[in-house]
């Protein structure tokens, strides 16, 4: 599916992140792009669940939650070993506070198509969706 501000309705997207302010920052601001359909997860544990019932066209994770990280997320998402409906090469925005080359370097080793370090802007959010959903 490629990707036009005009389409990104028809998308299904999932945000993942233990912070509830952040969820709902980042899905007005995937509405504000055009978004529609959009499924949240608190925990990585949850967004397994999600995946594993319905389809995604793109995942937004933060890096650090309780429990398991948004890296071991992506890693189980890009190992195509779980029965997910989502297919294992779903574009992935890994969105944190942590933008230390340590961090970004073990989200790019577990799979991760794009980075975003957080406080998120809009035009930012936006450019990155677009580039992922192209490519």
């Amino acid at each position: 599916m490629s990707a036009s501000r005009q389409s990104f309705a028809a998308y299904r997207v999932l945000v993942v992140d233990d912070q509830e302010e952040m969820i709902d920052l980042l899905t007005r601001m995937l509405r504000r792009i055009g978004f529609a359909d959009i499924k949240t997860a608190f925990s990585a544990r949850e967004a397994e669940g999600l995946l594993n019932q319905q389809a995604f066209h793109l995942v937004l994770t933060d890096y650090s939650m309780t429990g398991n990280t948004g890296a071991d997320l992506v890693k189980k998402l890009r190992s195509g070993a779980l029965p997910w409906a989502t297919p294992s090469d779903t574009p992935v925005i890994m969105i944190t506070g942590h933008g230390e080359r340590d961090y970004v370097l073990q989200a790019r080793d577990a799979g991760v198509n794009a980075f975003l370090i957080k406080p998120v802007v809009l035009s930012q959010l936006e450019t990155k969706v677009t580039a992922v959903l192209r490519g």
